[in-house]
C-alpha cells in the first residue's frame, strides 16, 4: 500500500469540487478582513491554499495574494474561480502549484496566512515548525501572521480505531460519484501523531470504479505549543482568539487562532 507524506491527498477533480461544497466557512475570511480593515492593499501570502476560498475574497478588496498548494487539482479550481474575476482583480492573485512545506516562499509580505487548520494535515512537529520558521522569513519586519487551528486537548490516542468514517461524499456536476474514508490505525503518543488509512472511491458517469487505498498521518497541535513556536521565532503575539469569530481565547476553547507581529 502507498503512503502519502501527509494527512490526505486532495489531488483529484471531484476530490477538489467537494471541498470546494463542504468546506465554505467565511467566518475566518470575516476575521481576517477585520484585522487588516485599516491597512491599504498588503502583499499577502498563503500557503497550502486549497482552491483559493479565502485568497479570492481578498484580491476582490485589493490586497496582492500568492497562493501556494500542492494539489494541481486543488489549484485547478482555484484558476477557474479567478478566470471569473476581472482583468485588473486577477492580476493581483498568483497561484502556485508547490509544496509549501519545502519550497521557497520568498520573502518581504505583509501578511502570511496559514488557515483552516493547514498544520494538522502536516506529519510531523519538524514539518510543524518549519512553515512558523518560513512565516518568520517570509514576513517584513512588523508583518503579520494568521494561525488558525483546532486546540488540541490530547484526547486522540482514544481512537476510535479500525472504524471506517466518511469524511466527505457526493456527485460531481458531471454525474460523477466520489466517497473519501478514513480509518484510523493508532497514534502514536511519544510523537503525537495519527497513522490513518485513506480509501477514495470513485465512480465515473459511465459506471466505471476505481477505489484507491493509502497510509497517510496526521499530528494535531495545541495552543500552547504553536504559541511556544511563535515566540520562539521572533513573534509577538498580539491577539489569541478561540473562534473565528473573534471571541477571546480561553482553556475551553475548541479552536486557537492567533494574530502575531514580526518583531
Amino acid at each position: 500500500m502507498k503512503e502519502y507524506k501527509y494527512s490526505l491527498d486532495y489531488d483529484h477533480p471531484l476530490i477538489a469540487e467537494l471541498y470546494d461544497s463542504t468546506e465554505n466557512s467565511s467566518d475566518d475570511i470575516d476575521l481576517i478582513r477585520s484585522l487588516i480593515d485599516d491597512f491599504n492593499a498588503l502583499n499577502v501570502l498563503e500557503p497550502f491554499s486549497g482552491t483559493g476560498r479565502i485568497a479570492i475574497p481578498l484580491v476582490k478588496d485589493g490586497h496582492r495574494v500568492v497562493c501556494i498548494e500542492i494539489s494541481k487539482s486543488m489549484h485547478d479550481r482555484a484558476v477557474k474561480k479567478a478566470a471569473r474575476l476581472d482583468r485588473n482583480t486577477r492580476n493581483r492573485l498568483a497561484l502556485i502549484v508547490k509544496d509549501a512545506v519545502y519550497c521557497d516562499w520568498g520573502g518581504g509580505y505583509d501578511l502570511i496566512i496559514l488557515a483552516a487548520n493547514s498544520l494538522y494535515e502536516l506529519d510531523s512537529p519538524q514539518t510543524q515548525t518549519k512553515c512558523i520558521r518560513n512565516a518568520s522569513r517570509g514576513l517584513k519586519s512588523g508583518g503579520y501572521l494568521f494561525v488558525d487551528n483546532d486546540d488540541y486537548k490530547g484526547n486522540w490516542g482514544r481512537g476510535p480505531f479500525g472504524r471506517q468514517q466518511v469524511v466527505f461524499e457526493g456527485h460531481g456536476a458531471d454525474g460523477s460519484f466520489g466517497r473519501s474514508i478514513k480509518e484510523g490505525l493508532r497514534f502514536d503518543e511519544s510523537d503525537r501523531v495519527l497513522h490513518l488509512k485513506r480509501t477514495w472511491f470513485y465512480e465515473n458517469p459511465p459506471g466505471e470504479e476505481k477505489i484507491t487505498t493509502y497510509l497517510a498521518a496526521q499530528r494535531p497541535v495545541s495552543h500552547d505549543e504553536v504559541k511556544q513556536w511563535l515566540e520562539q521565532n521572533g513573534f509577538e503575539i498580539i491577539h489569541e482568539y478561540g473562534d473565528r469569530k473573534g471571541g477571546n481565547y480561553n482553556i475551553d476553547s475548541e479552536r486557537a487562532v492567533f494574530w502575531a507581529r514580526k518583531i
